[in-house]
């Protein structure tokens, strides 16, 4: 009878703490992390190609507007509030007219 009642406590105690073991969360991050470093050397009349060398490969191109790229970085925590940042830079032709934070 003993060994029984040990057995269900024991038993009770190992489901119990099953909870406990599922609540880890994940970080989430999409996008391109575009630190302030880059965005200092990111200058009016530079050329698609030099953009694309600096800050990698735009997430956003949009084929109505392909004088536009678009970098957009997002990430959650677990625990934290979800930040997000983007980046529009605007091309006329082939050279940056206009950044847009």
């Amino acid at each position: 009878m003993k060994k029984r009642l040990f057995l269900l406590v024991f038993l009770l105690a190992g489901i119990s703490s099953l909870p406990a073991c599922s609540s880890y969360k994940m970080d989430i991050q999409q996008g391109n992390v575009i630190e302030a470093e880059q965005i200092s050397q990111l200058k009016l009349g530079m050329s698609r190609s030099q953009v694309q060398d600096l800050l990698g490969t735009a997430l956003m191109q949009d084929d109505f507007l392909a004088n536009r790229w678009d970098y957009i970085f997002y990430l959650k925590k677990a625990g934290k509030k979800p930040t997000s940042k983007s980046l529009a830079i605007i091309f006329k032709g082939n050279v940056v007219q206009q950044i847009i934070q």
